[in-house]
């Protein structure tokens, strides 16, 4: 009985982050997503709380930060990508939670879409490899969209949607920013 429940912890520690088995789970998570989205996110806990995605986002981008840091040696971008790097998947969850849930009409939580977006943060840990590095964001892209298939009841294509709606919102309140600031369009 005892080695049944371990083997089912175990299993669980492959799709969700746990803090108390910390470099296993990171990595077997990360393996996970990378290699085997689909399965990951059929399995993912769609609750359970923000705090292990939001530890294994954290990690993901300190991580990468560590490798940029080294290459570029500037305090401004090493300070930008941790907390662009840590607070964009919480508004892009945001976004995302707002255009499936109301635009879509599907039942869902804004939980379940921080859980995919935190868990494709994974590519982090290889986009600071020049050139692999847009090849693996728009792996990025792929991932979030498979999990948004899974955490709620849509298909594929809408949740591309989504993601497209996403980035054009982005775009759109850069621009209106950037208009503020003084900037010339």
């Amino acid at each position: 009985m005892m080695a049944n429940q371990a083997t089912s912890q175990e299993q669980d520690a492959q799709y969700d982050f746990v803090p108390g088995n910390f470099l296993s789970s990171l990595f077997s998570i990360a393996k996970t997503i990378l290699l085997s989205p689909r399965l990951f996110y059929q399995k993912m806990k769609t609750d359970g709380g923000l705090r292990n995605p939001t530890l294994f986002l954290v990690c993901c981008v300190l991580i990468h930060t560590l490798f940029v840091g080294l290459s570029v040696r500037d305090q401004t971008i090493v300070v930008r990508n941790i907390s662009y790097g840590i607070a964009m998947p919480f508004v892009t969850a945001g976004i995302l939670f707002l255009f499936i849930t109301k635009i879509f009409k599907e039942s869902g939580t804004y939980q379940a879409v921080f859980r995919v977006t935190a868990y494709a943060s994974a590519v982090n840990l290889v986009t600071w490899i020049p050139m692999v590095g847009l090849v693996f964001e728009f792996y990025r892209l792929y991932l979030i969209a498979w999990g948004l298939s899974y955490a709620f009841p849509t298909k594929v294509h809408r949740a591309v949607l989504a993601i497209v709606m996403t980035m054009i919102t982005y775009i759109v309140l850069g621009q209106i920013v950037f208009h503020f600031l003084g900037g010339q369009p």
